[in-house]
């Protein structure tokens, strides 16, 4: 008999191998089966099988015999290729892929040849539908038929909370169910097809009660579970594309729980799958909190375990007895018995596993690099890794303590943090000036590991304007322009327009309306787009998409006329409709109010024309967005200016109704076009500059990523405007190199940098102030390599320490600029001054337009709006006043242009605030205050005063390591003043660069012993020496508010440079270069003093020039 039931369970092992084999191959060939591995001794557990063994006819040959060789993963039984008989009776979607994975064993039922096997996780006995004591505890309310939508949704609340897991921790479980056979821990599909024909066997008695809607819900909540156990068997298979597929596709509360009251991811941790617990993770999985505590979960799994047993030994029991009363064959029972048993072997063998993971995992390491910085003055910014070592269970949260005491007693606070794919924290809501302390730890299901400090341990929250409590430039802009265009519209006369409260962007679904509405008027008149220009000006719309643009059907661009002349004044016309551009919707409303105006001036007039263009253009082309206006009008030699729009069309179709348009490649129109080179016009340069032309309107849009930059200031000026170069593929930033991703400069830092501009420290710099110095000077050296700028030219450029440019709260600039001569150059310069083709020069106004629209576009959107209507309100109150003829009239014209010039002044004065390069230009061109921190300090920071002047000489002999030269120095002593003459020239040591301390010898009101630290090169002389020391000296009188005289620039010449050696004294001529002699003063000291007290620092020895 024993070699019977044995049989028994290799045969039917054999079909649902069979039929798993088949379903899986009906997946429409999606993946391979992986090949079957026979299990190894941490899969089998033999040691817990020697001390709790099941009773079982053929354990081996279950088809849990089959998994893969990692340790701890629940793995999907392994089938032979030989059987593929069966037939299919699944639905469609995730319901036919939960059928698949779960209800093998019905699809042969038909046959009754051999038994089926069913793996599920949520479970109903297949021969108990009508027994309302098996069904789980909360599936029974929702089969009842005569239940509403309201019993529904409170049945299934529980289950389907997507976020709210702590809420299971009050809920109690009642699992008790009765049945003549002990149920199968699959959930079998016939109970779905019972509940649908359930539903519809009632809904006749439903129809009156509104009991519909209940109906509709319940099949809804019937597919989400569906679907639900569709990934827990996804998750107890391992099958990772299944998992990720359902979780793709469905939207899913991945926080549901089984009957066994785990989720998917403490199925997927205690398994030790951790490609599925990372998936699982990224989409917000979370563990039941129930088992947070590590004895709870050890105590569930034991419970589980210890039922699972006490079920295989039962049917075990009842199929011995079922064979020995049997003598004709397996029966009917014989077979749903054995099948049942079957899934209830492989349910405890998983159990089994998911112990084995949970007893071998520990807890995790502490995690790795954890770094802290200050973020802003009420905030830090914390970084982590993972640990290097999870021990054994995947990492599901970390934990962020932080205190104001170094042993966190008593705690300011703590976090926990749920997505691991971003480790890192920003602590807001903390005081200004306060050390705080942080450590973080990991979490996996055995507890928390160890913490780990950051480096540094501490930060202390600040930032750069705490120094000085500034503020920052667009704090509170944008309600004082909503406050003054709220003004704007109480005190209009009551014949203008009314403006509306707010202008948003249109929407594509917008501008597809707009198009539709403007069809009539466009089929009924025409545009008259220009094909031969003259001497004018005109407005060109240039419409792309892809490599295509819109072009009339003569392959012409399309371009209005907006006036035969312009005026001297065109330049700013120009940067008015720049403005306007920012307001397109307002077009009509501008253009009305200028109509009005009788006797109009030719600057209303051309304005007028302007904006008749513009609203031309946007009823041709059906849409109120025409774009963006390109930084520069096109010029030729015959009076021909054309003012180029650029807009980028994301659906073709939006623009195909147009009868009199068509989509052209960009290519094919170029070449269509021939180009004359020796003098082009206007219209053929505007075509060979299309791809430029795009490329500004894609790139112009483009932010930096979070961080602090270094910037590079540079400018010319002309006639009419002021330029700055900028990158061609940039345009709305300056030249630039990243420095950190932290883009707030902490107070500390922002310290150390005035005290290089003082040219002295009270103190020894931080480790932060150290870090900081080092992170400016590499990459000031790497911008300056990258502007092509020499290395002696370079020592002359300053860090700007006015203020930090924070272009919004994620990117922050420190600017360079050079000598306050070079900063802008001079009407004249050639274009040479940008010396890679790699940047472009454009206009002050248009650079700051483009960068206020990428970084402040609020802001920009709604003060373009208010200075174009205010810009046509003072036109047409000025027109007024000069029409006015009586008192009265005078009088009231008078009033409302001075009170739309208050308007304009008030405007003015809220966007000063936000141009931040007009005041940096302005601090790097004061000659007399000569700001910024020169490289050459940066490079080498002077020392602290307070040093022994005896200490100083000990740094000197570490700077040139050549050997000291073996020639003599001949000075005759014949009180004469002779150059010096050097012997074997040949051995003359030259170094490059070199680093030099140089002390006052004259009344300069700081402590004795104050030196100034150079680096200087081989090229710089003793005359740029002295001014620099002098210089960096008035500095730092003005910095301490000393009462000692500052000398001004005309003054400097009475000072020269004097090497002290050996008691004697030599005065260095102003053109020669130190660093090409012969290093004399490494034994001694170099002074600068005036000319005519030469005699006053030794009393032996003349002085002598070289």
């Amino acid at each position: 008999m024993p070699d019977l039931l044995s049989c028994m369970g290799r045969d039917s092992s054999d079909i649902s191998a069979g039929t798993h084999a088949m379903s899986f191959r009906r997946k429409k060939n999606k993946r391979p089966v992986p090949p079957t591995i026979t299990i190894g001794a941490a899969w089998r557990l033999e040691d817990d099988e020697a001390r709790n063994p099941p009773p079982s006819p053929s354990i081996d040959d279950t088809p849990f015999a089959r998994a893969t060789s990692q340790p701890y993963y629940a793995v999907s039984p392994k089938f032979n290729d030989d059987e593929k008989s069966g037939k299919s009776n699944g639905g469609s979607g995730l319901v036919k892929l939960a059928r698949r994975l779960s209800q093998k064993g019905d699809r042969r039922e038909n046959k009754g040849d051999k038994p089926p096997c069913r793996q599920r996780s949520i479970s109903v006995d297949s021969n108990s539908e009508d027994d309302p004591i098996s069904l789980d505890h909360w599936l029974w309310p929702i089969l009842m038929p005569e239940g509403d939508g309201d019993t529904i949704i409170k049945a299934v609340g529980d289950v389907r909370k997507a976020h709210s897991m702590e809420n299971l921790l009050q809920q109690t479980s009642d699992n008790s169910k009765a049945s003549s056979i002990p149920p199968s821990p699959t959930a079998p599909q016939k109970l779905h097809r019972s509940w649908s024909a359930k539903k519809r066997s009632s809904s006749n008695t439903e129809v009156d009660t509104g009991a519909g809607i209940g109906k509709d819900r319940t099949k809804r909540y019937s597919k989400q579970m569906t679907d639900s156990q569709a990934l827990f068997d996804a998750v107890e298979h391992q099958d990772l594309d299944t998992a990720r597929l359902i979780l793709e596709t469905n939207g899913l509360d991945v926080n549901q729980v089984n009957e066994d009251e785990f989720t998917v991811l403490d199925i997927a941790v205690m398994t030790n799958n951790m490609p599925m617990a990372r998936l699982l993770l990224s989409c917000g999985a979370r563990e039941n909190p129930r088992f947070l505590m590590k004895d709870a979960r050890a105590s569930k799994l034991n419970t589980l375990i210890n039922e699972a047993e006490m079920r295989v030994q039962e049917m075990t029991s009842r199929l011995v007895n079922i064979g020995l009363n049997s003598a004709t064959g397996p029966t009917g029972s014989s077979k749903d018995l054995e099948k049942h048993l079957r899934d209830w072997e492989w349910r405890f063998r998983l159990l089994k596993r998911m112990k084995a993971g949970f007893e071998h995992a520990r807890v995790p390491d502490h995690p790795a690099c954890v770094t802290l910085s200050t973020a802003s003055s009420t905030s830090l910014q914390v970084r982590f890794e993972e640990p290097l070592n999870a021990n054994g269970a995947a990492v599901t949260r970390y934990k962020i303590e932080w205190s104001c005491s170094e042993d966190f007693f008593p705690p300011a606070g703590e976090h926990i943090l749920y997505d691991v794919r971003y480790p890192s924290y920003r602590i807001h809501g903390l005081k200004q000036g306060v050390k705080y302390y942080v450590r973080v730890s990991a979490f996996n299901m055995k507890g928390f590991g160890p913490s780990q400090a950051p480096t540094p341990p501490f930060a202390i929250p600040s930032c750069w304007r705490d120094m000085h409590g500034n503020k920052s430039r667009f704090s509170g802009r944008l309600n004082m322009i909503d406050d003054l265009f709220q003004q704007v519209r109480d005190t209009r006369p009551t014949d203008s327009g009314e403006i509306k409260r707010s202008s948003p962007r249109a929407s594509p679904n917008q501008v597809r309306r707009t198009v539709k509405k403007s069809l009539k008027n466009f089929f009924q008149s025409a545009p008259k787009f220009q094909k031969h220009l003259k001497r004018g000006v005109y407005l060109a719309s240039v419409m792309y998409s892809d490599d295509k643009v819109l072009v009339t059907n003569e392959d012409q661009l399309p371009i209005v006329e907006v006036d035969e002349t312009f005026s001297s004044s065109i330049h700013q016309d120009f940067l008015w409709f720049l403005k306007v551009a920012g307001t397109w919707e307002d077009v009509d409303l501008l253009r009305s109010d200028l109509e009005r105006t009788s006797g109009s001036s030719p600057a209303i007039l051309f304005r007028a024309r302007l904006l008749q263009a513009a609203s031309l253009l946007q009823s041709a082309l059906g849409t109120q967005d025409l774009g963006q206006v390109f930084y520069e009008p096109i010029r030729d030699s015959h009076g021909i200016i054309i003012i180029t729009i650029v807009n980028q069309i994301r659906d073709q179709r939006v623009m195909q109704t147009m009868s009199s348009l068509k989509w052209t490649n960009i290519n094919r129109i170029q070449k269509r076009k021939s180009v004359n080179m020796d003098n082009p016009s206007a219209a053929e340069m505007l075509l060979a500059s299309l791809p430029e032309k795009i490329l500004y309107h894609q790139v112009s849009g483009i932010k930096l990523t979070k961080g602090l930059y270094l910037g590079y200031l540079k400018l010319r000026s002309s006639v009419d405007t002021i330029r700055v170069q900028v990158p061609e593929k940039l345009p709305s930033v300056l030249p630039h190199v990243k420095l950190r991703d932290n883009p707030n400069v902490s107070q500390e830092e922002w310290e150390w940098l005035h005290t290089l501009d003082n040219c002295q420290s009270k103190r020894n710099p931080t480790k932060i102030q150290e870090d900081f110095q080092h992170l400016l000077a590499t990459g000031t050296r790497k911008l300056l390599v990258k502007m092509g700028v020499s290395e002696e030219e370079s020592l002359t450029y300053r860090l700007c320490d006015l203020e930090v440019i924070e272009m919004n709260e994620q990117v922050s600039v420190v600017l360079l600029f050079p000598p306050s001569g070079s900063v802008c150059l001079g009407p004249g310069t050639s274009d040479e001054w940008i010396v890679s083709k790699d940047y472009i020069s454009i206009p002050v106004p248009v650079f700051e337009m483009v960068h206020m629209t990428t970084y402040q576009s609020e802001f920009i959107r709604r003060f373009t709006r208010l200075s174009s209507i205010l810009d046509i309100d003072s036109l047409i109150a000025q027109q007024t006043l000069r029409e006015a003829f009586s008192t009265d009239e005078v009088n009231d014209a008078k009033q409302r242009l001075q009170q739309v010039l208050d308007y304009q002044q008030e405007l003015e004065t809220t966007w000063k605030g936000m141009r931040w390069i007009m005041d940096v230009l302005q601090y790097a061109r004061d000659k007399q205050l000569r700001g910024g921190v020169p490289l050459s300090v940066l490079y080498a920071p002077p020392p602290s005063p307070v040093d022994s002047p005896m200490d100083v000489i000990s740094d000197m002999e570490k700077i040139f390591d050549a050997e000291k030269d073996k020639s003599t120095l001949q000075i005759p002593n014949n009180g004469q003043t002779q150059p010096m003459q050097f012997l074997n020239p040949s051995k003359e040591t030259k170094p490059s660069t070199g680093i030099l301390r140089v002390f006052p010898d004259y009344n300069s009101g700081l402590a004795k012993g104050t030196s100034i630290k150079l680096h200087v090169t081989s090229k710089t002389t003793c005359r740029e020496i002295v001014n620099l020391v002098i210089q960096q000296l008035n500095k730092a009188v003005e910095s301490h508010g000393l009462d000692s005289p500052l000398y001004l620039e005309d003054q400097w010449s009475e000072f020269c440079l004097v090497a002290i050696i050996s008691n004697k004294e030599y005065q260095l001529r102003d053109d020669h270069c130190p660093l090409q002699l012969q290093n004399p003063w490494t034994k001694g000291h170099l002074y600068v003093r005036t000319k005519d007290n030469t005699g006053n620092l030794l009393s032996m020895g003349p002085s002598t020039a070289v």
